[in-house]
């Protein structure tokens, strides 16, 4: 079973939307828990937790943080994390159908693999229509993976935990000690909203960053990176 890492710091409008699609989008036969935390935000993404926290079809938790840190986070969540597989999403992320499925699959024809990141962006775009039978999803190493994905929690048992430099660390972590690492290939449909150039989650995002909520990322303006949040922008989901 895989139990699911959902961290969220302000962000509200962002929250919404990637809380609804994980709500409707997961493979909750696969899930023996959802862990929430919320790491001390202010503008009404706790109180949005606490209502929506139900929805959840499976055992859950709201805990409550300032750690200011997503890698602080992660520590603290490891210290109580049992299952042997544990994925991590944060409240800007947009998780398509059967991503949970998808990723465990890689897995488990990978046993090697100990990271296994899913941002859009990092491979090759899948085709605009699914081949009969559907996509073939495997693994490409990479020097690094982001902070979203599936995870062994024996990657991090085994090693020592990771070194929190602010809302920094997993990058240096994984360079110093190795874990086997990389991306699904091609990429799944997960776009993240401080990436996306169209309104209102540009403006939003400018939002946050004056805030001090996010960092300025450069957007996804490739030709074809609108196929990547489409289906959840427009409504229009893919099988």
């Amino acid at each position: 079973m895989i139990e699911i890492l959902y961290v969220a710091w302000n962000r509200l409008e962002f929250t919404g939307l990637s809380w609804e699609l994980m709500i409707r989008n997961t493979n909750w036969d696969l899930v023996s828990k959802l862990t929430v935390y919320d790491d001390g935000s202010t503008d009404g993404t706790l109180e949005f937790l606490r209502d929506h926290l139900d929805e959840c079809p499976v055992e859950r938790e709201l805990r409550i943080s300032d750690l200011r840190s997503p890698v602080a986070v992660m520590n603290h969540f490891l210290a109580t994390e049992r299952d042997e597989l544990f994925a991590k999403v944060d409240n800007d992320i947009l998780l398509p159908p059967h991503w949970l499925s998808n990723l465990a699959r890689v897995m488990r024809d990978n046993p090697e693999v100990e990271l296994l990141g899913c941002e859009s962006g990092q491979t090759q775009p899948p085709p605009r229509r699914s081949p009969r039978g559907g996509i073939k999803y495997g693994f490409e190493p990479s020097s690094h993976i982001g902070g979203i994905g599936l995870m062994r929690t024996s990657a991090f048992t085994t090693r020592p935990a990771l070194a929190v430099r602010g809302r920094f660390g997993f990058t240096e972590w994984q360079n110093r000690y190795l874990p086997v690492r990389g991306w699904v290939t091609p990429d799944l449909l997960v776009p993240q909203l401080d990436r996306v150039p169209v309104e209102p989650w540009a403006s939003l995002s400018q939002s946050y960053v004056d805030a001090g909520w996010q960092r300025d990322w450069p957007t996804m303006l490739r030709p074809w990176a609108d196929i990547y949040w489409d289906w959840a922008i427009d409504g229009t989901e893919e099988e």
